[in-house]
């Protein structure tokens, strides 16, 4: 019979690191879950505002359509349309004249909001469309349209009406849990009708 050996408690510390280092490699895959839950939320959230932007871009459209065509298009609207560039532009890069307090607000069906800075839940959306005009031009005139506007150059354009003005659309959707996205868009359309 052998005699009985002192334990050293080797085989307990060694027990002790593998559970220390397990539950390092546990709380490491919890917070990289936890990440990755916030990212994709964070994602899902932008998705979501470019898709009322589009609703913002539609109305934008209309807007200068129907402004364009009741001969309209030299006239400013305060905080919604813009007939000339503003060359003043906040840390965004946005007109600095926009007072976007000012700016009316739709929810992402189109409906008309009272308060954009009540946080409801839903999709808060404003816009201002900005002529790319450094100056007002006569409409009856081809030659000034192209001297103070950007425009889409074509061999074709030979009437105000042909002559494609470049309008820039300048979009702020605001989201639920204080989300807020920007997004611009340029689109080309007739001088006047």
């Amino acid at each position: 019979m052998r005699p009985r050996q002192q334990q050293e408690g080797m085989v307990l510390i060694v027990v002790l690191v593998v559970l220390v280092v397990t539950l390092l490699a546990g709380m490491g895959v919890m917070r990289t879950v936890q990440t990755g839950n916030a990212m994709a939320g964070n994602f899902s959230f932008r998705q979501a505002a470019m898709q009322a932007s589009d609703r913002a871009m539609t109305d934008a459209l209309s807007e200068v359509a129907n402004r364009i065509s009741g001969g309209q298009g030299n006239n400013a609207v305060a905080h919604r349309y813009l007939s000339v560039i503003d060359g003043t532009v906040d840390a965004l890069g946005m007109p600095a004249s926009i007072d976007w307090a000012q700016v009316r607000c739709t929810d992402e069906r189109g409906v008309l909001l009272t308060d954009c800075a009540a946080d409801t839940g839903n999709y808060r959306i404003q816009y201002v469309v900005e002529r790319r005009c450094a100056a007002n031009p006569d409409l009856a005139d081809i030659l000034d349209i192209r001297s103070r506007c950007e425009y889409e150059p074509q061999a074709t354009a030979v009437s105000a009406s042909t002559t494609a003005l470049r309008y820039r659309v300048l979009v702020r959707v605001r989201g639920p849990r204080g989300t807020e996205s920007w997004f611009e868009a340029m689109f080309s359309g007739p001088a006047s009708t």
